[in-house]
Formats: structure tokens, C-alpha cells, sequence
């Protein structure tokens, strides 16, 4: 069979040279042309490496095709020469955030049974340098923080993503090579989804207008937020393990004052989140109002935070408090 272009095989090769012969590693699968493109690439290298080499593929039942979707998908991963391909059906339950959030959450906690039932090393994910700039371009609408836009990372715990760095162009025109044919799922054109307004509408805007080298400075973007927010994370973190009593006598106020605001409110999430507050939906308005506690103080009552927890200001303290009855 045909090779993967070099930029692809290297890609996957950096991130699994580190990994010993025999190790399973999985595609996530959807048998769209990133991840179709994955699974050759992972098969080629896995087998220099002398790793075992395998597919999930999760069905979210959402269309009535789903199922020969999935199963087609599994027969493509099998002539590519993935040995271990499993097929996953989950429920997505509809959430207030959405159905495609909903859908994510169905599939990653696919991801972790497979993970645990398999064994496996590894679950390789076909995001490319295209979902970087367009989740980094969303989430900048949101007003949101450094670690937010930090985006995607290379590698988060057993989940590694080779192709981040790639263009979805370069990915898509690999398959060429060997007459592949994806699937084209239909939420990929359905406008309901913001993703797919960025892709189609604002992302070609933004290439005409400031030229294609947008696209990874977004991606250098992302990754240099990250090492920042790295970095402050740490320092906030040492802050917290400084603070031997915090359960017993909560945070000082007066050490708290001392911190730039960046480190502070990094503090203020990390042990909220530790006391108990469900970090989903904990915000950054909670964290401002958690905030004013500290700086803004002028006898004003206890924050409600989600998990029935309380923050609030005791003698010269703050604490994170149950507030169930």
C-alpha cells in the first residue's frame, strides 16, 4: 500500500516514538476524511513501531444511517490495517448547552470505557490545524480566558492529536492517494452549528482579508497562551499548597491581596473546584463576585456557587462553605 505523505507520518510518529513495542493504540473513528486519514497513518507507523494498532468508532445514533455509517467506517479502518476496531453505541442526552456538546460528552465517555476495557496506550484524535484556529476563534467571541483559548492540546492525558499542526487541506488530499472515500456527515453543513458558520463563512472571510498564514497564527496563538496559563496555573497552585490550613481557617485575605489578579483568581477557581463547586458551570462571574470578597469588600453577602457551595468573608478569611441544610 502507499505511504502517507512525510508530514503526516512524522507527525504521528513524534507523538508515539515514546511508546514501547506491543502497546495498543486507538483512531478515533468517525470514518470522516481527518480520521480516515489518521487510521492509514497510524497503521503505517504503528507497524514500524511494532505497535498494536486499533479504532473506536462511536455511533451517536442521531441519523437513521448511523449504523452503516459506523459499520463502514470499522470495514475501512480493517483494510487499513488497524487489527482491533470496535464500534460504540452511546445515547446522547440533550443538554442546555447544545447537541453537539451533548453528543461530545457521549462520545469522550465512550473514549474513557474503551479505554479502560482495551487497555489501550493512546487515543489519537484527527483534530487539525483548521479546528484549532476555528475553536480558538469561537471561544474569542466568549470573552474568554488564556486557558480557553489556549484551544486543543498536542497531547492531554491519553488523548493525542498528530495532525493539530496540519492543515485539514494537506490531511484531506492524503486520501487521494489510495481512492478513499469518506463520509461527508451532514451536521458539517448544517448551519444550526456555530462551527460550521466559522468554517464556512468567517474562516474563508478572514483567509481573503488577512491571507492564509491566519490560520497558523491562530494555532501559534493557541499554543502560546497555553504556556502562559501554564505558567501562572503553577504559580497559583504553589500559592494553594503555601496555604497548609485552608480547609480549617480558609484563604488569608491579606496574602490574597497581595497577588496579581491573574494569580488570584487562579487561586479562587482551584479551591473552589477542591471545596466542592462543580466546574462546569462555574463561571467567570462567579469568580469576579469570589473576587470582591478579597478587594472589593464593603460587607456584602455570601456567594452561591454551583454545588451548593458558598464563598464567603470571615474574619479576615475567606472560606468555601456548604450551604445544604
Amino acid at each position: 500500500m502507499t505511504n502517507p505523505p512525510i508530514e503526516l507520518q512524522n507527525a504521528v510518529q513524534n507523538l508515539l516514538k515514546e511508546f514501547e513495542a506491543g502497546d495498543l493504540v486507538l483512531v478515533a473513528c468517525s470514518g470522516g476524511a481527518d480520521s480516515l486519514a489518521l487510521a492509514w497513518t497510524t497503521a503505517v507507523v504503528g507497524k514500524r513501531l511494532e505497535l498494536k494498532t486499533g479504532a473506536i468508532i462511536v455511533d451517536h445514533q442521531l441519523i437513521p444511517e448511523s449504523s452503516a455509517v459506523a459499520a463502514n467506517a470499522k470495514k475501512q479502518c480493517e483494510e487499513l490495517g488497524l487489527s482491533e476496531v470496535l464500534v460504540k453505541k452511546v445515547k446522547v442526552e440533550q443538554t442546555n448547552e447544545g447537541l453537539e456538546a451533548a453528543a461530545r460528552i457521549a462520545r469522550y465517555q465512550a473514549f474513557e470505557i474503551v479505554l479502560s476495557e482495551t487497555k489501550a496506550k493512546a487515543i489519537l484524535l484527527a483534530h487539525t490545524q483548521d479546528d484549532q484556529a476555528e475553536t480558538v476563534l469561537m471561544r474569542l467571541t466568549r470573552g474568554s480566558g488564556a486557558k480557553s483559548l489556549s484551544g486543543m492540546a498536542e497531547v492531554s492525558g491519553k488523548y493525542l492529536r498528530p495532525f493539530l499542526h496540519l492543515r485539514k487541506k494537506l490531511v484531506h488530499d492524503s486520501l487521494d492517494l489510495i481512492g478513499l472515500k469518506a463520509w461527508q456527515d451532514p451536521a458539517n453543513t448544517d448551519k444550526q452549528y456555530l462551527r460550521v458558520k466559522v468554517r464556512q463563512d468567517l474562516m474563508p472571510r478572514l483567509v481573503e482579508v488577512l491571507g492564509e498564514s491566519t490560520i497558523s497564527s491562530l494555532d501559534k496563538t493557541a499554543h502560546l497562551l497555553r504556556l502562559d496559563n501554564q505558567a501562572l496555573e503553577e504559580l497559583a497552585q504553589q500559592f494553594v499548597d503555601s496555604q497548609a490550613d485552608m480547609k480549617v481557617n480558609g484563604l488569608n485575605i491579606k496574602e490574597l491581596e497581595k497577588l496579581p489578579e491573574a494569580i488570584r483568581t487562579r487561586v479562587l477557581r482551584i479551591c473552589g473546584v477542591a471545596s466542592g463547586v462543580h466546574p462546569g458551570p462555574f463561571s467567570f462571574e462567579h469568580i469576579e463576585a469570589i473576587d470582591a470578597l478579597v478587594k472589593n469588600w464593603h460587607g456584602q453577602g455570601n456567594v452561591d456557587l454551583p454545588g451548593f457551595i458558598q464563598a464567603t468573608r470571615v474574619d479576615g478569611s475567606l472560606r468555601f462553605i456548604s450551604s445544604k441544610h
